[in-house]
């Protein structure tokens, strides 16, 4: 990772229901950076998603897909903005494209983020979730997320609301 560098790889990084894919966006279109989307990558798969087992088996998949399209971004002088974010895979990422990284790590009240997700479960807004989430599945999901180690190059940022 270059802490020097003009570009960034951006990344979201909590539960469902934290505001990730909104902050995601805010930051794309504020940015000019290149927007990815899991959900939306994986929607652009068609296959068919039951329940949180079925979108995560196509997780490996959609990653892959993301990685190479961020990878061309930021090659041609673009950031790249994730609605999720993975590690080390991000600082592979920014390795292979001499770019810093910027974390979001979203720390919401799981009130809150049952909220947001029973919203979604009703609105179904487009490219953004695919699946009704039970509250069984929601409650299965282990809402802490491990931070990396500090590092040039790497900036965390807490989100808590």
């Amino acid at each position: 990772m270059n802490p020097n560098s003009p570009l960034t790889v951006y990344a979201m990084v909590g539960p469902m229901g934290s505001g990730k894919t909104t902050l995601a966006l805010k930051i794309a279109k504020e940015q000019n950076a290149l927007f990815q989307s899991l959900d939306g990558t994986i929607k652009s798969l068609n296959q068919p998603i039951g329940d949180l087992n079925g979108y995560e088996k196509l997780m490996p998949m959609a990653l892959d897909i993301m990685y190479a399209k961020a990878l061309e971004a930021l090659k041609s002088g673009r950031s790249v903005v994730f609605d999720v974010g993975r590690w080390p895979w991000l600082m592979e990422l920014a390795d292979a494209a001499d770019a810093k990284v910027e974390i979001y790590y979203f720390e919401i009240l799981a009130e809150e983020r049952w909220r947001r997700v029973q919203q979604r479960n009703n609105e179904k807004p487009e490219n953004v979730y695919h699946f009704t989430m039970s509250k069984e599945e929601f409650d299965a999901q282990n809402p802490h997320r491990q931070q990396p180690p500090p590092m040039p190059g790497l900036k965390v940022i807490k989100i808590t609301d």
